[in-house]
């Protein structure tokens, strides 16, 4: 049969380099499973060099075909699970991992020979390789199986080659384009803003006019003269409001000073009545003493004294109010300029708030739009690069390597594939500022 058994339950290995001849099972008499087992795990087998499957190193997620000769109740294809073990038919749980092929075979048959069968013959071979996984920048990323000459090269094109599929691509442009909106309107809320706070700080100084720096682009010139000048329509809209408020106001002081002199002149003229009323009373009161008058006309004057006091205080209470009205067109002068300037320096206070928390969302809008952007660029460009971590299992210790396209690849390596976003850093002008 191609192979022979010692005292110790050890079998001697064929040739390719100390493997099983799985080859003579297929025509022994281990039965249509065990033909079966066998032509599979020489397939597996032979997807690894004669070099390579002798040092190839079983790990979780391999799978083993193990048949033995003469009890096809014992032969199986077995997987190695996370603990490192395959169970074994009525032996239990068997440790391979970290063994060779040739190592796990022998352990297996000292299992077997120990108490189980006298003289197993029994043979191991690779059923299947633990697959590739392929992620990150391609068609189709998932697993793949394990082929001998595997490299990074040859795991994109069954990953279907770089780039997101149509699909994908076509989300990647809606959110790229999205992003493009979000930014466009950031900027232009930012621009307006400037010029804004531009037009406010002319208004709380009491200027006519304002400008601001020129853009670099002739488009946003026309669209920062366009921002301006409607700016500049509000500046002298709220200027001449304020102005007219304050005319309408200063407007009153002449009718209220011509009043004013009106009442004085009314009290100057009763105050001289006053005076000619009293001297005529003390002409009176001395006529009368020397017996030449009489009491009546003294009567009539006593009373005409004190309706033109009456009608003094009168004019003094008059002139005091109309006084007072005067004063208090100063004050709503005042009033009005006060309230115009703080309108303007709450708006003012507003717009700068708005303008620096822009400062904080506008270079993120804008990183954003550059990595969407490059990402949907990256899905359709000639000879974008990529940068490919390779994720491999080693002596039970977990490494990452930096890989290429012609790297060769291991069973069970996790290849991840991340184009190199270029830098557009003199293409796409940055918001910040």
């Amino acid at each position: 049969m191609g192979m022979a058994a010692n005292g110790r339950g050890d079998q001697k290995t064929g040739t390719a380099g100390g493997l099983p001849p799985l080859w003579a099972f297929l025509a022994s008499g281990a039965g249509v499973f065990g033909r079966a087992v066998a032509a599979a795990a020489l397939a597996a087998v032979l997807a690894l060099s004669p070099a390579r499957a002798q040092d190839y190193l079983l790990a979780p997620g391999d799978s083993i075909a193990v048949m033995v000769f003469g009890q096809p109740q014992m032969s199986a294809k077995l997987t190695v699970d996370d603990a490192g073990n395959v169970v074994v038919p009525f032996v239990g749980p068997v440790k391979v991992a970290g063994l060779s092929v040739a190592q796990s075979q022998r352990l297996i048959q000292q299992r077997l020979a120990d108490g189980f069968l006298k003289n197993p013959l029994v043979s191991v071979g690779i059923d299947k390789l633990r697959p590739l996984y392929i992620l990150g920048d391609v068609r189709l990323p998932g697993a793949y199986p394990f082929r001998y000459g595997s490299t990074v090269e040859s795991a994109v094109a069954l990953a279907g080659g770089y780039g997101v599929p149509g699909e994908l691509r076509g989300t990647a442009v809606a959110s790229y384009l999205s992003a493009e909106e979000r930014l466009r309107q950031l900027a232009a809320e930012r621009s307006a803003l400037r010029v804004r706070e531009a037009r406010l700080e002319a208004q709380r100084d009491g200027k006519t006019s304002f400008a601001v720096p020129d853009p670099p682009s002739s488009e946003g010139k026309q669209k920062l003269a366009k921002l301006v000048a409607e700016q500049q329509t509000m500046l002298s809209s709220e200027t001449a409001i304020l102005a007219a408020e304050i005319r309408l106001l200063q407007a009153q002081k002449p009718r209220l000073q011509q009043r004013i002199t009106a009442v004085g002149n009314q009290i100057g003229t009763e105050q001289k009545q006053l005076a000619f009323v009293r001297d005529e009373e003390q002409r009176s009161s001395r006529l009368l003493k020397q017996g030449l008058g009489v009491r009546g006309p003294e009567v009539q004057l006593k009373l005409d004294e004190a309706n033109v006091q009456n009608n003094i205080w009168s004019l003094n209470a008059q002139l005091s109010r109309s006084q007072m009205d005067l004063g208090n067109l100063d004050l709503e002068i005042e009033k009005a300029q006060a309230s115009f300037k703080k309108a303007t320096l709450d708006e003012l206070q507003k717009v700068r708030e708005r303008l620096a928390a822009l400062r904080v969302e506008l270079p993120s809008a804008w990183a954003i739009r550059n990595v969407k952007l490059q990402l949907v660029e990256g899905a359709v460009a000639a000879g974008q690069k990529h940068r490919i971590a390779i994720t491999r299992s080693r002596h039970g210790h977990v490494v990452v390597i930096r890989g290429a396209s012609t790297t060769p690849l291991e069973p069970g390596d996790t290849v991840d594939i991340e184009p190199v976003l270029r830098d557009r850093s003199l293409a796409l002008q940055s918001p910040a500022g």
